[in-house]
């Protein structure tokens, strides 16, 4: 392995009562934000002239025919170049570490003449400005804040280049990284699948565009107080119909239970793709959109505000009393009959749609087959808040984004959270743990 060895000066004051930690301070400040990128700078140097001297022989003595570690662009030959200087220009770098500018030493194919950098054919940096590693750190802090903030943010961390574009195309650059508009399943089999959208404001339409999410549980741990569900990503589409979601869900085997919100394609795609797997609705959209059907009915908001608390309770208690699905549904048909007495039919359809998936929780073999999570899931809860965290992301000033673009940061804010394998091969591949070994020693000792 190849030694470089580096010359730090620095022209510090004498120590006297004048003297201040601020002051000292400050430099620690600056050398943190550009040395980093100064060393790597030097180091590239270096080591060029020396590849260089590798390929090509000593700088008044060429040799024709040495191999070299590179191939030529044009012709593809992995031997017998000319040396052809260094340029007077840097090329610059944005870089996780800082700016980098790298003065790059150019050889010429002698098959072809094509002239080139081969530290840019060596680590693939033709076109590149931004390194991979900074696009990710970009794109990781766009997707939690807006990108003006995030390009600030990374302003004051040393990135003094970032802008808001800039953030906005990394997130672009990692999400087709990650392979949007289809992450894929992170895994075949999960006991519970839960399906649930909202709506981002995207696209042409007034209304926007659907943003839908299915999660697979496998388990949970922690205390009884702090419980912690632990869920993968199985599919994710931005701007299109729950049917589009089936090619994401094709590989998936059969859960023991598929948890819905009560929209209609949500349960159509279950039983299409599950046919025969118990469909449970979610309760908590159940009375919510119980609520929202008695205003459309005109009920007085006093009563509606009672029978959706009487709601509510009759389903809590089912679970309590330990009711079989037979009794509970005795008494939830007597309470969908006192909304067929006061006359609100948009209420009663709702409660009557409902009814063969209220209680799929009571199943018996289900309870039992689940016992290990703490029993069948009766709520969406799990990916609602991720849901919160979509919203709170890109439902900021009114403003109103693209189809890809909203896709794009919803992608790179999924991916993270879950740590889907996309990310973690990612990840893995642009933050790599350090191999090669540094040491900091007085240059001028003595």
């Amino acid at each position: 392995m190849t030694v470089i060895n580096l010359a730090l000066s620095i022209d510090a004051p004498d120590l006297d009562e004048a003297s201040m930690w601020s002051g000292f301070e400050a430099l620690a400040v600056q050398m943190a934000e550009e040395l980093p990128g100064a060393a790597l700078a030097a180091a590239l140097d270096e080591l060029q002239e020396r590849l260089i001297d590798q390929v090509c022989g000593p700088k008044w003595s060429p040799v024709r025919g040495l191999p070299a570690p590179f191939r030529c662009p044009g012709c593809g030959a992995g031997d017998d170049f000319a040396r052809k200087g260094r340029r007077s220009r840097p090329r610059r770098f944005d870089t996780s570490a800082g700016r980098v500018e790298v003065r790059l030493w150019h050889v010429g194919c002698r098959r072809c003449a094509k002239v080139f950098a081969p530290l840019l054919e060596l680590m693939d940096l033709h076109g590149r400005r931004r390194t991979d590693r900074l696009s990710l750190d970009l794109a990781e802090l766009a997707s939690q804040m807006s990108f003006a903030r995030s390009a600030e943010l990374a302003g004051s961390i040393g990135h003094r280049r970032a802008t808001p574009a800039g953030a906005y195309a990394a997130t672009a650059e990692v999400a087709g990284m990650l392979g949007v508009p289809h992450l894929g399943p992170a895994l075949r089999r999960a006991e519970v699948i839960i399906l649930d959208g909202t709506g981002v404001r995207a696209g042409p339409l007034r209304l926007g565009a659907d943003c839908n999410l299915a999660i697979g549980l496998t388990g949970r741990s922690g205390s009884m107080r702090r419980r912690r569900a632990h869920a993968e990503l199985l599919g994710l589409t931005v701007g299109e119909r729950w049917p589009d979601m089936a090619d994401q869900l094709a590989g998936v085997l059969a859960p023991r239970v598929v948890v819905v919100d009560g929209e209609e394609g949500v349960t159509f795609l279950a039983q299409r793709l599950w046919p025969g797997v118990p469909v449970q609705r979610c309760w908590w959209h159940l009375s919510r959109g119980f609520r929202w059907a008695l205003y459309a009915d005109k009920a007085p908001s006093g009563w509606g505000n009672e029978r959706r608390a009487e709601l509510v309770a009759l389903l809590r208690s089912a679970i309590a009393r330990e009711l079989s699905a037979a009794e509970a549904l005795k008494e939830y048909d007597a309470f969908s009959e006192t909304i067929r007495m006061a006359g609100h039919h948009r209420a009663l359809s709702l409660l009557e749609v409902a009814r063969s998936q209220v209680f799929t929780c009571l199943n018996p073999e289900l309870r039992k087959g689940l016992a290990f999570l703490g029993g069948p899931e009766i709520g969406s809860g799990v990916i609602e808040r991720v849901m919160r965290d979509i919203n709170a992301r890109v439902d900021q000033g009114g403003s109103r984004w693209s189809i890809a673009g909203v896709r794009d940061v919803i992608a790179v804010l999924v991916a993270r959270r879950f740590n889907h394998p996309a990310w973690q091969h990612l990840t893995q591949a642009l933050r790599p743990p350090n191999r090669i070994p540094f040491r900091l020693a007085k240059f001028n000792a003595g």
